[in-house]
C-alpha cells in the first residue's frame, strides 16, 4: 500500500511515529517535504501543500489530511492567524478536486475541536494567553454552565469585566471560524468526499465551549449523517494520524482485528483520565473503533490483549503527585499483573501495555516490574505518552503493524520502535525531563530554554537517556542513540526526539 499523510504540525509525533509504523507494516507512507509544513508558530505554505497534495494524490492508494494543516496551515495556526474563513474553506475544498480526479483514492480526514488551554501560556495560543488564558478558560466553562442551568451568573458576569474586550471578541470569532469548519468537513462527508472523517476534541472536560460545540455537531450530525460509520467522534489529536494509518492497513489486509481488554485495577476503567471527557473503558472502544478493530470478549479467540494500567482515581497529573492512598491502592495489583503479561507473552499472544495510569509518562512502578519481569521485547506494544487516548491509539496501532513484520527489515522497525517507546515515555518522560529541567531552573531561574543553551541541554538529555537505555533488558544491548541527534522539537521540555541504530 501507498499512502499519503498531511500531518497536524510538525512535531514528530505527528510526522514520525506514523512513518515509523509504516516501516514496521511495511507500507509505503509518503509526506509532504518538511520546510513547506508548520514550524511551530510559522504556518505551512498552504500553497505548496495544496501543490504537493495534487501531484501526489494521483500514486497513492490511501490519503490522511489534517483539516488543521491543509487549512490553516497546522495546529497552532488554527488557533492563531487571521486568515478568513472563506479562505480556509477554499483550501479544503481541494479535497473535491482531488476525489474527483483520483475517485478510487480512500480518503481519510481529521478535524479538531479547537481546545480551551487552561494555563496562562501563549506558547500554542494567541500572545494574549499568557496573561488571560486561565480567565478565559474559567469563563468558557461558566458560558456553558449557565446555559445547561446551573446558577454561575455572578461568576460569570465578574469574569467577564476583566477580559479586555478586544480580546474576548478575538477568541470567540476564533472559535467561530473553527465550529463553520468543522461543520463544512461534516458537508464533505455527506457529500462523498471523504470515506471518513475524524472530529477529535483536544484537551476536552465536562463543561466548556468546546464541549457545547461538540454536542451542536452531534446535533447536525445525527440529521445530516444518522447512524453513518463514515464519522467518528471522540477526545484525541496527535495519535489520530498514526490510528488512521492504521485503518487504512486494516482495510487493505480485509482484516477487523479483535482485541480483549484487561485492566490492571477491575473496576477502574470507570474513572475518566485528565484531559478526556469518559471513562477509559468509552476512550478503548472509541480508539479500538478508529484503528478499525473490534473489542472481543473472549480473551482466546483474539489478536490481541490490551493490558491497561487503569487511570489514577485520585487524579494526580504527574507520578510526582502519587501519594499514599494511590499506592495503597494500586501496588496489590501490579504484581499479579505483570506475571500475567509474562504468561501470555509465553504462550505466544501478542499484548499490548497501555501505561494510563498518569497523564505524560509512565507509571515507574509498573515499568520497574516489566523491566523485572517481562522480557519486553517481545511485546507487540508499550505506550505512556501524553493524554490515555494519545497512549492508546498509538499502542494499538504499533500492535497491529507488529503483527505485519515479516522481514527482517521490518522487524527490526519494529524493535528500534518498541525501544523508543519505553525510552521516550519512561526514560525521558518520567525520569531525565525531570532532571534535566529542575537542573535548569536552578541554574537561570526559568524553565524557557535559551538558544545559547540548546548545545548543553540537549548533551545533558542524551546522557541521561543513555542510562536510561542501559537499563532496558535486552533492548539496551541492541540499541544504542545516534550521538548527537537529541532534539527538542518546539526547543522546550516537553517532547524530545532521537534517533536509534542497532549495535548488532
Amino acid at each position: 500500500m501507498r499512502a499519503g499523510l498531511i500531518a497536524l504540525d510538525e512535531r514528530p509525533v505527528n510526522t514520525r511515529y506514523p512513518s515509523m509504523i509504516a516501516d514496521i507494516a511495511g507500507v509505503d507512507l509518503v509526506q509532504p517535504p518538511p520546510a513547506i509544513l508548520s514550524s511551530r508558530r510559522q504556518p505551512a505554505d498552504c500553497n505548496q501543500l495544496l501543490a504537493w497534495l495534487e501531484q501526489a494524490a494521483a500514486g497513492l492508494d490511501t490519503l490522511i489530511v489534517s483539516v488543521e494543516m491543509l487549512g490553516y496551515g497546522g495546529l497552532i495556526a488554527s488557533r492563531t492567524t487571521d486568515d478568513a474563513t472563506a479562505e480556509v474553506i477554499n483550501r479544503l475544498d481541494a479535497l473535491r478536486a482531488v476525489r474527483q480526479r483520483n475517485p478510487n483514492i480512500t480518503m481519510l480526514a481529521f478535524d479538531l475541536i479547537m481546545r480551551i488551554s487552561r494555563a496562562d501560556d501563549s506558547f500554542e495560543e494567541p500572545l494574549y494567553w499568557s496573561q488571560y488564558g486561565s480567565r478565559f478558560y474559567r469563563y468558557s466553562q461558566l458560558i456553558d454552565q449557565q446555559l445547561q442551568g446551573r446558577e454561575v451568573a455572578n461568576e460569570l458576569a465578574e469574569i467577564d469585566a476583566q477580559l479586555p474586550r478586544e480580546y474576548r471578541h478575538d477568541f470567540l470569532s476564533r472559535r467561530l471560524r473553527n465550529h463553520i469548519i468543522n461543520l463544512c468537513m461534516l458537508q464533505m462527508v455527506a457529500d462523498g468526499v471523504t470515506d471518513l472523517l475524524v472530529i477529535s476534541s483536544d484537551d476536552t472536560s465536562e463543561y466548556g465551549l468546546g464541549t457545547r460545540e461538540k454536542r451542536w455537531i452531534s446535533e447536525w450530525a445525527e440529521r445530516l449523517l444518522p447512524d453513518d460509520p463514515r464519522l467518528l467522534m471522540y477526545p484525541g489529536a496527535d495519535e489520530v494520524g498514526s490510528a488512521l494509518l492504521t485503518r487504512a492497513i486494516n482495510r487493505q489486509q480485509g482484516q477487523t482485528p479483535g482485541f480483549a481488554l484487561h485492566y490492571a485495577i477491575p473496576g477502574d476503567e470507570e474513572v475518566t483520565a485528565p484531559f478526556e471527557d469518559g471513562p477509559v473503558r468509552i476512550t478503548l472502544a472509541r480508539q479500538v473503533r478508529a484503528v478499525g478493530g473490534q473489542i472481543t470478549a473472549d480473551s482466546a479467540e483474539a489478536d490481541f490483549i490490551v493490558v491497561v494500567n487503569t487511570p489514577s482515581r485520585y487524579h494526580p497529573m504527574l507520578y510526582a503527585e502519587y501519594n499514599a492512598a494511590e499506592e495503597a491502592h494500586r501496588m496489590p495489583y501490579l504484581e499479579p499483573l505483570v506475571q500475567q503479561i509474562q504468561a501470555w507473552v509465553d504462550s505466544g499472544r501478542r499484548v499490548i501495555v497501555a501505561d494510563v495510569a498518569y497523564p505524560n509518562g509512565a507509571d515507574p512502578v509498573l515499568v520497574r516490574l516489566l523491566l523485572e519481569r517481562v522480557e519486553i521485547h517481545r511485546l507487540a506494544a508499550y505506550g505512556a505518552w501524553n493524554t490515555a487516548g494519545n497512549t492508546i491509539g498509538v499502542a494499538l496501532s504499533q500492535g497491529i503493524a507488529s503483527a505485519l513484520a515479516r522481514t527482517n527489515e521490518q522487524k527490526l522497525a519494529q524493535q528500534r520502535f518498541l525501544t523508543h517507546r519505553f525510552l521516550e515515555d519512561w526514560g525521558y518522560q518520567f525520569s531525565v525531563r525531570s532532571e534535566v529541567r529542575k537542573t535548569y531552573i536552578e541554574r537561570y531561574g526559568t524553565s524557557e530554554i535559551a538558544p545559547d543553551h540548546l548545545p548543553t541541554v540537549r548533551a545533558e538529555i542524551e546522557a541521561g537517556l543513555r542510562q536510561r537505555l542501559a537499563q532496558l533488558p535486552y533492548l539496551g544491548d541492541r540499541w544504542r542513540i545516534v550521538p548527537g541527534s537529541i532534539r527538542l522539537p518546539w526547543d522546550r521540555f516537553f517532547e524530545v526526539d532521537f534517533d536509534l541504530e542497532p549495535l548488532r
